[in-house]
């Protein structure tokens, strides 16, 4: 069985659950071994327990705050120790904080800022010489409808996944010559912890309400996400960089609802 992913390493942020998870559980399907960070540590373990057990690929699970420039540089360092290199890195750590602008804390903004956002030039600077030295490498940034869409009270995770919209487009232009892929991933709302975290506090209206935004009518699942983030990070998109895919089931189409 042809695996589109052998012998390459990623390094997924994010990786104990939800959209995170089915990353690194579609990309062990195609044969990568994985760098998991996460700061829920014994999610995360298991999960690489899991994961390589199920399909045979080396994982080394990592227990990181990716908002803490220390904490990436030594996780790093560690899969560099493990695994010599990274090929992939998937940006996929965020928190979910709404906040009116008129009164959001400062700790609120910054922390968002920190996680979604700052995180992935964190990573993205700790990972690029070695890319840049192997002349090859892919970076895929999670993004965001949101970036896309306005929802009341959302401004600083809006702004968060614009500026990884940014980053994409900028590293894009300035990574080709080296021939690095920089591609990101807009999902729509997706059935993950953090969303049903929302639901729980907000009721189960608020799921009905996502899934009437959807022109197919129905919220998406991480492993449809999964699927895209394998296609961009596969020698299938070899051609494909600076290019966001929405995998949103047609929210972007229809009107706020």
């Amino acid at each position: 069985m042809i695996r589109p992913l052998d012998t390459q390493i990623a390094l997924i942020t994010g990786a104990a659950d939800g959209i995170g998870a089915a990353i690194a559980a579609r990309f062990a399907e195609a044969g990568a071994d994985l760098v998991l960070l996460d700061v829920q540590a014994e999610a995360n373990a298991a999960l690489a327990q899991t994961l390589a057990a199920r399909h045979g690929v080396r994982t080394l699970p990592l227990t990181a705050d990716v908002s803490s420039s220390d904490a990436v540089n030594a996780a790093v360092e560690e899969a560099f120790r493990a695994f010599d290199r990274v090929d992939i890195l998937v940006n996929n750590a965020a928190v979910a904080i709404s906040g009116d602008p008129a009164s959001m804390p400062d700790a609120d903004w910054d922390r968002v800022i920190s996680t979604n956002l700052s995180s992935a030039f964190r990573l993205i600077r700790a990972v690029l010489p070695g890319m840049k030295e192997r002349q090859a490498g892919c970076i895929l940034n999670i993004a965001s409808t949101q970036a896309h869409r306005s929802w009341e009270n959302w401004t600083a995770y809006a702004a968060a996944k614009g500026g990884l919209l940014a980053m994409t487009t900028q590293l894009a232009g300035q990574l080709g010559p080296f021939n690095i892929r920089v591609n990101a991933i807009s999902p729509g709302a997706i059935d993950t912890p953090m969303n049903e975290r929302r639901v729980a506090a907000e009721g189960e209206q608020l799921r009905e309400e996502w899934a009437r935004m959807h022109a197919l009518g129905r919220t998406g699942t991480p492993r449809e996400v999964a699927d895209a983030a394998l296609f961009l990070c596969s020698p299938s998109a070899s051609f494909i960089t600076g290019h966001d895919l929405k995998v949103e089931g047609g929210l972007c189409c229809l009107p706020r609802v």
